[in-house]
């Protein structure tokens, strides 16, 4: 979710993001993105794990749009904004649950500019309310028990990150934000143009799963029509967090049959 990244952040004209490079310039670009209640630290357990690609974890400004303006499709210029900035082309898109759905409306508006999609506890098709809990946002200990939905083992809900999410929610103005995001992501499936979508996708999806549960996941991996699916068991809606080096695995093995596959294509 929340927290600062223990790599250092960049700057450029309004956007803020990490740039770990683990290749040379040459290397394939993986741009991450984060969910509703994530940030920047939310791939840093995960970029361990990874070798000879040029990762980006853009900051997503939910906060910063007019609520009103808090759409997908708006989010989605955005993202394009940040990828003709820091000149990222053809990159392989990764996104957890909110950054899934960005991830598959991006691909919708420039399928020429994405090689390949990873989506883990996405939204799209259908995701559990948030939004209705947020009117008892004074009481710690129910947002805390909603927060411990997330994830399967209830250690990952820190003090650190109960203080951030109480310091989002008793702010009205980004209260409002995180409304509207919420119903934008149950008004806006992406249902209708999942089989459009020829781009190689890999589903990473956590067995105990209670926000996009394992049957969403099914159901992607039925739309979408080159897509694989692999399970992390013990694991809820954060896979990158909860077991990195598992879901690391399933990446690099997806990474390592691109290559291959691109490498074939060219001869």
């Amino acid at each position: 979710m929340f927290g600062s990244s223990h790599f250092e952040s960049h700057h450029h004209n309004s956007f803020e993001y990490l740039k770990i490079s683990k290749g040379t310039e040459d290397s394939a670009n993986l741009v991450f993105l984060h969910g509703m209640f994530g940030g920047l630290s939310n791939y840093d357990a995960l970029v361990e794990y990874i070798d000879d690609y040029n990762v980006f974890v853009p900051a997503i400004p939910l906060y910063e749009f007019k609520a009103r303006k808090l759409t997908f499709t708006n989010m989605a210029k955005w993202l394009h904004s940040f990828m003709e900035a820091l000149d990222i082309q053809n990159p392989i898109l990764l996104g957890n649950s909110m950054g899934g759905h960005l991830a598959l409306e991006y691909t919708v508006q420039h399928p020429e500019n994405v090689a390949a999609l990873i989506l883990t506890g996405s939204s799209g098709l259908q995701e559990r309310d948030f939004g209705s809990t947020f009117p008892r946002r004074n009481d710690r200990d129910y947002v805390r028990k909603q927060a411990a939905i997330t994830f399967y083992d209830d250690d990952f809900v820190t003090e650190e990150l109960m203080d951030e999410i109480m310091d989002v929610i008793n702010d009205r103005s980004n209260l409002l934000n995180v409304l509207a995001i919420a119903r934008e992501t149950h008004e806006y499936s992406m249902e209708d143009y999942l089989s459009d979508i020829d781009q190689e996708v890999l589903l990473i999806w956590g067995k105990q799963d209670e926000i996009t549960p394992p049957e969403v996941a099914e159901e992607f991996h039925k739309a979408l029509p080159n897509s694989r699916l692999k399970w992390i068991g013990k694991c809820g809606h954060a896979p990158m967090m909860e077991h990195p080096e598992k879901f690391a695995f399933y990446l690099n093995e997806f990474l390592i049959e691109l290559k291959n596959k691109n490498a074939t294509s060219i001869k």
